[in-house]
């Protein structure tokens, strides 16, 4: 989380996960991260929203910069959905100012880098490694897919040989249209 400058925009506190890298890796990558995570968010106005594609598409950079000059950036691979980001992002803001409500002096008037406590952010990013958690329709869709995939099994399994399900399905007074869409 940045105190937001377009020259040189304040850090107020981070948090990497970074278990999956070698030990010589690591001090590396914490650079690079911060380094591509200030200079993205320098770039992204206030009241604006970004994701940048990171050199060599080893990942994306979720920036969201709010009115008042907080900006936000997660670093994440590229399979991570841009929706769950940006709430994530969204969530985190407003936890971040509810938890500094008391005295907001602390990240509005920082001048250097600074390390606030900030114990949530840990927290946020372990339970948000999983986007559907961050986008509950996301993971509605995820079960949806789930039943739709047992489902699909289940009755393959008691076709007749030679039956097309598809064949059955259009021929079934007892399925809507909806019902044979869904399906499919």
């Amino acid at each position: 989380i940045f105190r937001w400058s377009d020259e040189d925009p304040v850090l107020l506190c981070s948090e990497l996960d970074l278990s999956m890298l070698w030990f010589y890796q690591k001090g590396m990558a914490k650079e690079h991260i911060n380094f591509n995570s200030r200079t993205i968010a320098s770039r992204i106005p206030p009241g604006n929203k970004a994701s940048v594609n990171l050199e060599n598409n080893v990942g994306v950079c979720y920036c969201y910069t709010t009115k008042d000059g907080l900006t936000a950036t997660a670093i994440t691979d590229n399979e991570y959905p841009e929706k769950a980001a940006f709430i994530l992002l969204n969530n985190l803001l407003m936890d971040f100012r509810e938890t500094f409500a008391a005295n907001p002096r602390q990240y509005e008037e920082a001048q250097h880098d600074a390390n606030l406590k900030y114990e949530n952010l840990e927290i946020f990013l372990k339970k948000w490694q999983d986007p559907t958690e961050a986008d509950k329709l996301l993971k509605i869709e995820k079960e949806l897919n789930e039943v739709k995939d047992i489902i699909h099994k289940n009755l393959a399994d008691l076709l007749k040989k030679g039956e097309q399900l598809d064949e059955l399905m259009v021929k079934s007074k007892d399925l809507s249209k909806v019902s044979v869409d869904f399906y499919k």
